[in-house]
């Protein structure tokens, strides 16, 4: 049975916005005579507060990280070159040119997408628009441009800059993601990373090696089967005979050396600062520490 709330009672509930369901549960009062009182007031009937959910939200939803600090797209894709789309609220999206806004806080302008070797990267880290590739061009035009990359592969329709200007070919990266349609001269195709890694560093000056494979903002990167491998990881295990632990880094002052001398894991760095701190602790001994 339902009280006799008085309609000063009902219209103050319905002016803090809340439901006809809960003003009656509440007041015990008629959900019929709320509605009328309700329309009588000209007031709009009560819409449950939904939280909306974002583009970024919707994107991260078919992001998956993979190795290399890549982003693979696991949503849906183009009929033509599997080009990774997304749709939210009734239009569509480029996940590239979201993972941008992601990053950058601002709308991409132009073609947007990632040079770093992993087909349809969607990682805010690598994908860039025209804005950013014109700018890393402009930063590298006082560099000397190469006429042709080591395969042939003239710099004039094939080179590409970095965002940190280190020039690479693209030719290169495509064939080394469809390895089917490698059309390198004399290039015998790598049945281990390994021997993809010897296809592609450079002996120079002082017994180092260079990568000149793909590199992305400086971090060199092997293509190798889907994923993308260390080179610098491979330049440690051909060298010592083992397995590195933890990240490898090179104590040289030369870009992109993967020499195994110059390379050290966690171990290595570990002890270095042990044997740093010993001598230190010797020669404090020794003369005593510094006023």
């Amino acid at each position: 049975m339902y009280q006799n709330a008085t309609r000063e009672d009902i219209v103050r509930a319905l002016s803090s916005g809340r439901s006809v369901s809960a003003i009656g549960r509440d007041l015990r009062a008629d959900r019929a005579r709320i509605r009328r009182i309700r329309d009588e007031l000209g007031l709009a009937a009560y819409v449950p507060a939904a939280r909306l959910q974002t583009l970024e939200e919707k994107w991260a939803e078919s992001a998956r990280r993979v190795d290399g600090g890549h982003v693979e797209w696991t949503g849906g894709r183009g009929t033509r070159g599997g080009t990774p789309v997304m749709r939210y609220r009734e239009r569509s999206h480029s996940p590239a040119a979201v993972a941008f806004r992601i990053r950058t806080g601002r709308d991409a302008q132009g073609r947007t997408f990632a040079d770093c070797g992993f087909n349809h990267c969607v990682a805010p880290s690598h994908v860039q628009d025209e804005v950013e590739r014109a700018a890393a061009r402009a930063a590298a035009r006082t560099r000397p441009e190469p006429a042709a990359c080591r395969y042939g592969h003239a710099h004039t329709e094939h080179g590409r800059y970095a965002p940190d200007g280190t020039a690479y070919c693209q030719r290169c990266n495509w064939l080394a993601q469809h390895p089917e349609h490698d059309d390198r001269i004399r290039r015998t195709r790598p049945q281990t990373p390994q021997e993809a890694f010897q296809q592609q560093i450079e002996e120079v000056e002082g017994g180092h090696v260079q990568w000149t494979g793909p590199s992305h903002r400086g971090t060199p990167g092997l293509p190798w089967q889907g994923t993308t491998l260390s080179p610098l990881r491979l330049g440690f295990s051909l060298h010592h005979g083992r397995d590195p632990e933890g990240h490898v880094t090179s104590t040289c002052p030369v870009p992109l050396c993967v020499a195994g001398p110059c390379l050290k894991d966690r171990p290595m760095r570990e002890a270095a600062r042990k044997a740093e701190r010993k001598v230190d602790r010797l020669y404090a001994s020794i003369f005593g520490t510094a006023a």
